[in-house]
């Protein structure tokens, strides 16, 4: 009897601005010698060559730091390399050129000319030989070559902070969640879950956007942009009817942190050996891996999330942060192969 469900690995990565994973070369240490230095920080822990296999790569946005077209036929290489056979893209607020409204409005066709909006987009273009596939905000469905069926809700917007693309005043957005979406990919963070910004020490997230994804209750919600919020949560939705916040945090889960694998000036040497140990073996294997198909993180569809803050960047700009390799069950596709699908 055939499975109605399909094991589905999905790459999730984001924040990566404009640059490729670190490549070996050979003069460089090997991964364990490198873990000893001074500033753990400046050690490339996860961002390598080659990124892991998977059936689908999900880049939550910010492909660029200025957002010229040099920095998108970077991101746009390495994506045609990644070795999946599909790879879905969102913009992020750093990718000034994919915003044709903030490009003119900011006047920086003035400055640069109408080329760099048109350049970025052919070279997006060119890359759907390799299968990949930029999106704007909306519901896709797509059927994966393992045989499941991926749906998917994308959005690049975020709240209003300083002068970039894509944004919103906060509050004045609508997320349009259907329930029965496998994965909302989004730039930003909902309020509340792995939206702590450092340099305001405030939640960064957007409220409108969390109670979108609590309507929805999709499996997983992937997004970037606050990168030293880097991490996942399994959040545990409470029952309707049931007292207290949405989520009941007491049932629901921190899979992992920056403070829970960065080494901290604070720490003991046996926290600091412990860590540094863990970052090695998630520099082997190029990323955080979850797997919601069994075990104690098995996923209780309708009734979990699994959130990923997927960012590569830290906080200053160093593609040191690991992706997230995550395994779920999808529903069987009803045809093969087919890339295109638009709900």
């Amino acid at each position: 009897m055939t499975s109605e469900k399909v094991k589905t690995r999905i790459l999730i990565i984001s924040d990566t601005h404009g640059l490729r994973p670190r490549v070996k070369e050979e003069s460089d240490k090997d991964t364990d010698d490198e873990f000893d230095v001074p500033d753990i920080r400046r050690v490339p822990t996860g961002f390598r060559h080659p990124l892991p296999e998977a059936d689908v790569v999900l880049h939550c946005g910010d492909l660029t730091k200025r957002g010229q077209p040099i920095e998108i036929q970077e991101t746009f290489a390495f994506l045609r390399e990644c070795r999946a056979p599909l790879k879905l893209v969102i913009a992020g607020n750093h990718d000034l050129a994919l915003d044709q409204k903030f490009w003119d409005d900011s006047q920086l066709n003035e400055r640069y000319g109408p080329e760099p909006p048109q350049e970025s987009l052919q070279i997006i273009r060119d890359a759907e030989a390799d299968n990949v596939r930029y999106l704007d905000e909306g519901v896709h469905s797509f059927d994966l070559r393992n045989g499941s069926r991926l749906t998917i809700f994308a959005s690049q917007w975020t709240p209003v902070y300083g002068g970039w693309a894509f944004q919103y005043p906060r509050g004045r957005h609508t997320f349009a969640i259907p329930p029965g979406v496998d994965v909302a990919m989004t730039h930003g963070p909902p309020h509340g879950v792995l939206d702590k910004a450092a340099m305001t020490e405030s939640d960064a997230g957007c409220q409108t956007l969390f109670d979108a994804v609590r309507h929805a209750r999709p499996k997983v919600h992937c997004f970037g942009h606050i990168h030293e919020a880097w991490g996942a949560y399994l959040a545990r939705w409470r029952d309707e009817g049931e007292v207290g916040p949405a989520i009941d945090a007491e049932r629901s889960r921190r899979i992992a942190s920056l403070a829970a694998v960065e080494p901290d000036a604070n720490d003991s040497d046996e926290v600091v050996r412990r860590k540094v140990a863990r970052l090695k073996g998630l520099a082997k294997q190029r990323g955080f891996h979850v797997d919601l198909t069994e075990g104690d993180t098995r996923l209780d569809e309708g009734r979990q999330t699994l959130f990923v803050n997927a960012a590569i960047m830290n906080i200053r700009y160093r593609p040191v942060q690991c992706p997230w390799i995550v395994d779920l069950d999808l529903p069987r596709a009803q045809k093969w192969p087919r890339f295109d699908g638009r709900i």
